[in-house]
């Protein structure tokens, strides 16, 4: 059965999808079989894989048809390396049809994930900035989170918040889940604000015991391999970073719990 983790931070513009998406494919250069999840309707994860959203969505090949419309999630897989599970912008819709139709609308992707849990290794979900529906499910079918978080006082301001949902999630609907770590993103150690703002974010952490993972650097090298298709990891091996992604994802193999 597949380890599921739920990249989650309620603040856009973080690095989340990226970093699920080069985490994903560091994984899958260990032997790993992945699929990705993409629980967000800004479908910046669907992207990232090259995938046209909006071909997908007539062909009603994503997420939203299995959430909603109860197509088994095999039926949507994309079968890239990693697999793809798609999004396009009609998932906004999600939660207000899913509160409508659905009583007990925390399990369903859980349940959904049972059917092909089996074909792989990790599963990860790439969630909105924002707590919806859409997030809780994922939270609630996860074992571990993984917490992108860029090094700007804006961006942890919501993280003590995000703790306390995840907390509540934990005794409501998921005993099991754990906070894998926060990753730092977007980090320059030449930047005087960057640093100061690592250190309140360690703070916050070591007063809840959550690991507080290797911050990845700010570099452009990611919005240029994004634009030619390609995990940054893949494109250039030595650029920042990249060494931080195949150590997170030798961790999250050697993870017990």
């Amino acid at each position: 059965m597949a380890k599921v983790i739920a990249t989650v931070n309620m603040k856009g513009g973080v690095g989340k999808s990226t970093a699920t998406f080069n985490l994903s494919h560091a994984l899958v250069s260990r032997g790993k079989r992945v699929l990705a999840i993409d629980a967000d309707p800004q479908a910046t994860l669907t992207f990232l894989f090259e995938q046209d959203e909006r071909a997908l969505q007539l062909a009603e090949k994503t997420l939203y048809y299995s959430l909603v419309m109860d197509k088994p999630l095999s039926s949507i897989v994309i079968p890239t390396t990693p697999a793809l599970i798609p999004s396009s912008i009609i998932l906004s819709k999600a939660d207000r049809e899913l509160m409508a139709t659905v009583r007990y609308t925390s399990s369903i992707l859980r349940e959904k994930l049972r059917e092909i849990s089996d074909n792989y290794d990790y599963i990860f979900i790439d969630c909105p900035p924002f707590l919806t529906i859409l997030t809780w499910n994922a939270l609630a079918a996860a074992h571990l989170v993984l917490v992108p978080v860029k090094t700007d006082l804006l961006s942890i301001l919501g993280i003590p918040l995000l703790l306390r949902e995840i907390e509540d999630i934990r005794a409501r609907d998921n005993r099991g889940l754990q906070i894998f770590g926060v990753l730092p993103t977007m980090y320059n150690k030449q930047y005087r604000n960057d640093n100061e703002t690592l250190e309140s974010l360690r703070a916050i952490l070591q007063e809840k015991q959550i690991p507080l993972l290797d911050p990845i650097p700010r570099s452009t090298k990611y919005d240029r391999a994004a634009s030619n298709g390609k995990p940054l990891i893949f494109s250039s091996s030595s650029a920042p970073g990249a060494d931080v992604f195949y150590t997170l994802a030798d961790q999250i193999i050697n993870h017990h719990g």
